[in-house]
């Protein structure tokens, strides 16, 4: 699983397929993509493991830069994005392949149990419909781009 993360001033996603915009204020965007031995992995694992350092992350700083806070104490909102393009390789010149994302059948199942997740802990979340077409819109704040890969 792969998992970039940007911190944004505001995100907003226009999802065609039903006609509904979907937006965060300040907050982190997150874009997923679901490997296709994660299937085979400890699945369950891997995104309770996710859940958990998304919830616990300290990277932004109070406004005397003092100490870390928490994405929870400071309240900021979350927007969760499947992206089977971040398995792209590339291999000759500019051929892209795509061929180690996980089967949309086999990666729906697993990214609605990470939404699941996620809405237990988060009080605002919002999400993209998987396997859309989107419109996606973000202002990037720092910027910040984490990526967790595992």
């Amino acid at each position: 699983m792969k998992f970039l993360i940007q911190g944004v001033s505001s995100a907003s996603v226009f999802i065609q397929d039903i006609g509904i915009t979907r937006t965060i204020k300040k907050g982190i965007l997150v874009y997923v993509w679901i490997h296709k031995d994660d299937i085979d992995q400890d699945r369950q694992e891997k995104i309770d493991k996710f859940v958990r350092r998304i919830e616990k992350l300290q990277i932004f700083s109070d406004k005397e830069s003092r100490k870390s806070l928490w994405l929870r104490d400071i309240d900021w909102e979350l927007m969760i994005i499947s992206n089977f393009t971040l398995s792209w390789r590339n291999k000759k010149a500019w051929s892209v392949d795509f061929t180690h994302a996980l089967s949309a059948d086999k990666a729906k199942p697993m990214y609605d149990y990470l939404i699941q997740e996620l809405i237990a802990k988060w009080i605002t979340l919002q999400t993209w419909e998987f396997w859309a077409m989107m419109h996606v819109t973000s202002t990037l704040d720092g910027p910040m781009n984490l990526v967790l890969d595992w």
